[in-house]
């Protein structure tokens, strides 16, 4: 056991003078011998310890001093300039209507209004004419027509109900539509409302007459512009 631990320490100082003799750095050992189940045979473990001058420093975390924030100033906004989001969207819908032909013209009833549109073509233009507009005021249990209202010809008829009502006793009216020509229909139909209006000096949208669009069972498209005085003009466009 001597002999193998002298020979051992013998060992490790012939490789303490084979590192300073290979020019390495100086440093401090520390030298750990253990023993182990063979008594021939020892462990020798070598832990260098850096010196002061060749401690490697551990980086330190950098830590900046934050920058003072600058309070934003905002700049002055470019002038506006209006865009179609400034107006009004148009509506659209499936209306229920009844429609009947005039000799001079057309009327419609609005369910949703109860309100009866009057289109009188302009005298020699059956495409275009004047607009009105009258309160249903017929009610069940009133004489749907006057019997003694006979048409002048087998293909023109006397207008019922609200139409009928409307037409014998609103002055002047029956001379400015004539006899109907065609019996009254009920629909259901596709109507646009177009809002009408200006943008005025600040970019302000003012409201004005808008105009209606309205398809008939005959698939005609007729355009009913209003005015300010309530009562508008048509034409047909399709």
């Amino acid at each position: 056991m001597r002999k193998a631990y002298r020979s051992s320490l013998l060992l490790l100082i012939t490789i303490l003078l084979t590192l300073v003799g290979c020019g390495l750095p100086p440093m401090q050992l520390v030298v750990i011998i253990s023993p182990t189940p063979d008594p021939n045979t020892i462990v020798i473990t070598l832990t260098p310890t850096p010196s002061a001058e060749n401690a490697v420093e551990t980086p330190q975390p950098v830590v900046s001093t934050p920058t003072p924030v600058q309070s934003l100033v905002e700049a002055p906004l470019p002038s506006l300039t209006p865009t179609l989001s400034a107006f009004p969207t148009e509506t659209r819908a499936q209306l229920f209507i009844a429609h009947q032909d005039f000799q001079n013209g057309y009327m419609f009833w609005i369910s949703t209004r109860k309100v009866i549109w009057v289109l009188i073509a302009t005298p020699g233009n059956p495409n275009t004419g004047e607009w009105r507009i009258y309160p249903d005021t017929y009610t069940e249990g009133e004489p749907e027509f006057d019997p003694n209202l006979i048409p002048p010809s087998e293909n023109l008829f006397q207008p019922r109900r609200g139409f009928g009502k409307l037409w014998r006793t609103t002055p002047d009216l029956r001379e400015a539509l004539g006899w109907a020509t065609t019996p009254e229909f009920a629909l259901t139909t596709s109507y646009v409302y177009q809002p009408g209006g200006f943008l005025d000096a600040e970019g302000k949208w003012v409201p004005g007459p808008g105009k209606h669009f309205i398809t008939t069972l005959g698939r005609q498209t007729f355009a009913l512009i209003e005015s300010a005085e309530g009562y508008g003009r048509w034409e047909r466009i399709g």
